[in-house]
């Protein structure tokens, strides 16, 4: 009788351990990115930025990594997010530009490939924030990506 207690007593145990074990991996997720409702006031900011977008098209986001509001939407054809800051200051929009990328200038596109010609473009992001405007070119060759910045006059960072 005392063997069989101490058998359902670790078993008991051990479905515990387990249970609190499983828990502690749940509160271990590394993805800042929540799913949030925009407030009227991010809202308002983010219609002064982007006037043709309607809101009810936009996906939001509370970006721990980057400590602002990231909203997911696309404008004129274009996937495109933008952040804005807790105080709902627009800080950043990135446009994801598809191939064969024709709205990329030319010098930008013949910049990449000069600088690394054994490398192919993989991805072209525009970057704006209230002071500059530059690309993000991705480049790949086999497994190894590079990345460049590219001011619009063909200029590498």
């Amino acid at each position: 009788m005392k063997k069989e207690v101490m058998m359902k007593t670790k078993s008991l145990f051990m479905l515990l351990l387990a249970g609190v074990f499983t828990f502690g991996l749940q509160s271990c997720d590394d993805d800042d990115d929540k799913d949030i409702v925009a407030t009227p006031e991010l809202q308002a900011a983010f219609t002064a930025q982007f006037p043709n977008v309607d809101v009810n098209y936009v996906k939001w986001e509370w970006n721990g990594r980057e400590n602002a509001y990231e909203a997911d939407f696309y404008e004129d054809r274009y996937e495109k997010s933008a952040w804005f800051s807790q105080s709902y200051e627009w800080l950043m929009t990135e446009t994801d530009y598809n191939p064969p990328y024709s709205e990329v200038p030319q010098v930008v596109q013949d910049a990449a490939q000069a600088a690394h010609p054994d490398y192919r473009l993989d991805d072209i992001d525009g970057i704006e924030t209230p002071g500059d405007m530059y690309y993000r070119v991705e480049m790949e060759k086999g497994e190894r990506d590079i990345y460049l910045n590219i001011s619009p006059d063909g200029t590498v960072r």
